[in-house]
């Protein structure tokens, strides 16, 4: 047991029902050391949530390579007192169940990661000692439309009429199965699955659901109560959890919840609208079900096909049988039965006044008030003990990095690939690979998906379960270093021969097109996708000035663009569904493209711009060694539209360049090539 550093407690409560409103003495500042790693420790900044057994504390995490932001979460005094014992049995229990499922490099993106557990004695105000045990987990970033997934629903409300789309319900449902199924897998029951306990991150192609909360978890087959107490929340919680004394627990249990928890994204309803445990139990055990057409959220897309919704009525249905053997026993199984439905709906494009257009409406007025909020930043030092640039520094450069919608990063470095999980680098097993110094590129693919590209044409898939099939995509003779697009219909590689001009290798449907060689150009150094098919490939000439094209794979043909007299262009960054495209490069030169017009804009006089990136509504973000950028005061356009370049972050002792930029909606993070990490949030 440790004692915690500072903080003020709230004086004694006048009657034993206000101890539930008890919070642990932890004011701002306040500081648990980690009895696990020796020389960090956890400072609270200020409360993020509160629950019936415990408090959540929006934290940093201090070690000597930097700080990250954190989730501490404390076990509520009055409960400890009660519990005894059983009050750090819940944490272990959450601890290993947790635990299990950072056993993988690449952890899974879908459940919610833990960083650290142990317990602290903290004086209360009446001078009493008291063992708090504790969590340390993953700082999920939420975003403009919320942090949990009753927020997302609830805004989607808000601005489109509607609750989830239905290419957005269906991507909600497969993060949430992968996250249950692994979850199931290391034999754990959550057995508290709700809109509550999902937490959200990202936009877009980019948003991640994650399950939170394993609070009431327990081991596979577990049957029995804990302490009397039914757990569980009304209208998810499976009727088998609330009888007193409960069955054997299975995934079936789960199951049931995610059913549930399906309804509401789809409709922004409850599946079960009740009240108490009486009737949630008649509920349940009735053969009587709601349509999801009985909400008036539905969106309309899905309203429109009467096969999708019936079809859909009836999985759930099935999966919230009250017989446990009548309802699908695998996550996945569930998922199966929803998923092709959601897909098959019509599709909404991104046009005016489409549900989509609407939310990012909404999310550009409060991201343009989030710009002129101060911003608070954490940075960890690279590769290495020593950290920047520092004597015994690991010799390791970032060649190629992809990040996830959490901010987690795959890494193609000189030293294999390493993989960024939001608090520490980890050497990723690259030992199916013929050569793993040999990987040159990563790329996202998906939620929790990475392809790799090696030496030799040799492709394969990253995925928490490792490595994938290998794919030998032969007959090219380049090496390749930069890649864009969707492999699994058109992307662009560059690929460069010693003593070769560069070459642009496009796969159509995994087939190679005829090269198309870049005359003129000395080298390649980025690339991005600006539409259906057009690509900005940017670089440096023969004739040492830069160079900008766009290349249109599908006719074999390079355009050149006009583009400012510098040495190299040396970033480009792409939103292919805004058809929008920006490429930066030495002595701060920018240039934008749009429908197929340039603008061409200054950064910084005297800054090579070495990293760029667009976020999801277009807005411009720049990096170079020490300085981040972002793109206001943009026209109707977008950012095709001259605006000013705005410093937000300077720190002259990080000399390394970044070479890679992450964003979300007012969080931005840079990757430095020596793989230091700098995080910065807007404060709303």
């Amino acid at each position: 047991m440790v004692q915690v550093v500072g903080g003020q407690g709230r004086g004694p409560l006048p009657s034993y029902l206000d101890e539930i409103e008890e919070l642990p003495p932890l004011g701002v500042g306040s500081e648990i050391p980690s009895q696990v790693v020796p020389g960090v420790v956890y400072r609270v900044e200020q409360v993020a949530g509160e629950g019936a057994m415990s408090v959540a504390y929006y934290a940093l995490r201090a070690a000597p390579e930097g700080e990250i932001p954190v989730v501490l979460k404390v076990l509520r005094p009055w409960f400890v007192r009660r519990g005894g014992g059983t009050a750090e049995l819940i944490v272990s229990k959450e601890a290993v169940a947790l635990g299990r499922l950072n056993a993988h490099v690449p952890p899974t993106p879908f459940v919610v990661r833990l960083l650290d557990a142990g317990s602290a004695v903290m004086t209360m105000a009446s001078g009493e000692g008291v063992a708090l045990p504790w969590l340390v987990l993953e700082y999920v970033h939420g975003g403009a439309e919320g942090t949990t997934l009753t927020q997302r629903v609830e805004h989607s409300l808000r601005t489109t009429g509607a609750a989830f789309d239905p290419g957005r319900a269906a991507h909600a449902v497969q993060c949430l199965t992968a996250g249950l199924s692994a979850v199931h897998a290391v034999g754990v029951i959550h057995r508290d699955l709700k809109p509550d306990n999902v937490l959200c991150c990202g936009f877009g192609e980019d948003e991640i659901f994650k399950i939170a909360d394993f609070g009431v978890a327990r081991p596979a087959g577990f049957s029995g109560t804990f302490g009397g107490t039914m757990l569980g929340t009304l209208g998810y919680a499976a009727p088998e959890l609330t009888a007193y004394e409960q069955q054997a627990l299975g995934p079936a249990s789960d199951i049931f919840s995610l059913a549930a928890l399906i309804y509401y994204l789809l409709t922004g309803e409850e599946y079960f609208d009740v009240l108490n445990p009486g009737q949630a139990l008649a509920a349940m055990c009735s053969k009587e079900r709601r349509s999801v057409r009985d909400a008036l959220g539905l969106s309309p897309a899905l309203r429109a096909s009467d096969a999708a919704c019936r079809s859909i009525d009836f999985a759930l249905a099935a999966a919230t049988s009250h017989v446990i053997g009548k309802r699908p026993q695998r996550a996945d199984a569930l998922s199966a039965m929803v998923v092709p439905w959601l897909r098959d709906a019509r599709p909404e494009a991104l046009g005016s006044g489409t549900g989509a257009a609407l939310r990012l409406d909404r999310l550009r007025a409060r991201e343009e008030m989030a710009q002129v909020a101060p911003w608070t930043w954490t940075m960890v030092r690279g590769f290495g003990a020593s950290g920047r640039g520092g004597a015994g520094e690991e010799t390791r450069v970032v060649r190629s990095a992809a990040w996830d919608g959490d901010g987690r990063c795959m890494a193609a470095t000189t030293a294999g690939l390493s993989f960024w999980d939001g608090s520490a680098w980890a050497d990723v097993d690259t030992s199916g690979l013929p050569d793993p110094a040999g990987v040159r590129l990563t790329r996202r693919v998906g939620a929790g998906r990475w392809l790799v590209v090696a030496d030799d044409a040799i492709f394969a898939t990253y995925t928490p379960e490792g490595l994938g099939e290998l794919r030998h995509l032969g007959g090219m003779r380049t090496r390749f270093e930069l890649m864009s697009g969707d492999f699994e219909d058109l992307a662009v590689l560059v690929g460069q021969a010693p003593g070769e001009e560069p070459m642009l290798c496009a796969l159509s449907g995994k087939r190679w097109l005829k090269p198309l060689p870049l005359k003129g150009v000395a080298v390649v150094m980025a690339m991005a996708r600006v539409d259906d098919t057009h690509w900005l490939v940017a670089g440096r000439g023969v004739d040492g000035r830069g160079v900008v094209v766009l290349y249109a794979p599908l006719d074999w043909e390079v355009r050149p663009l006009a583009a400012p007299g510098v040495r190299a262009f040396l970033a480009c960054a792409g939103r292919h569904e805004l058809g929008l495209g920006l490429s930066t490069g030495a002595e701060g030169a920018a240039l934008w493209f749009r429908d197929g017009a340039t603008v061409t804009e200054l950064v910084e006089v005297g800054r090579d711009i070495s990293a760029v990136a667009l976020d999801a509504m277009g807005r411009g973000w720049a990096a170079s060694a020490g300085r981040i950028w972002v793109h206001r005061d943009q026209g109707e356009g977008g950012g095709s539209q001259p605006g000013r370049w705005g410093c937000i972050w300077r720190d002259e002792a990080w000399t390394a360049p970044i070479v890679s930029l992450f964003t979300d909606l007012g969080t931005v993070i840079a990757m430095t090539a020596d793989g230091g990490i700098i995080e910065g949030r807007a404060q709303r």
